[in-house]
Parts: structure tokens; sequence; C-alpha cells
């Protein structure tokens, strides 16, 4: 069986994570600016007002919304990936 060779670039792109009441798993997200998104998450989570928090990342997933109560903790997460290269 012939093995196919893959050429690409390796990229990173960082994740925020959100993790809330009630969910196993974290909303992962991409942002073309995450740091930003994550200190502000992270702002929301220590304020004690409630407030409709709503994103539009760029990914598989293209809008959700939640209540800022809702919100348990933040993260970010560095991911490596193969930017193919265009022959």
């Amino acid at each position: 069986m012939a093995q196919q060779e893959i050429q690409g670039t390796i990229r990173i792109r960082t994740a925020v994570l959100v993790f809330c009441k009630d969910m196993a798993t974290p909303l992962v997200l991409y942002f073309d600016n995450a740091q930003k998104v994550y200190d502000d998450l992270k702002a929301l989570i220590n304020s004690t007002e409630i407030k409709m928090v709503e994103f539009e990342p760029i990914g598989p997933i293209k809008k959700a919304s939640l209540l800022s109560s809702n919100i348990l903790g933040v993260a970010l997460q560095e991911e490596r990936y193969l930017e193919p290269k265009n022959d």
C-alpha cells in the first residue's frame, strides 16, 4: 500500500474554552483575538451583574449566547493544525 505524503505548514490557533453549568464539556470557540475574549469573559465572571453574552466566533460554531451567571470558568488552549500546501 502506497503512503501519501502530506505537505503543508503547521500553524497554531488559540481556542477559548467556556465552562458552563449543566454542560459536561466546554464550548470550544475560535476568535481572531482570543486573548481579548478571554479577558472580557474573565472580567464578566468576576462581576456580580448578570448579562446575556452573545458570541460570533469563527469556526464550526457560528453563533452562541448564554447568561454570564452560567459561566463557571474560561481557559485558552493552543492547538496545532496542518494548513495544506496549495500547489
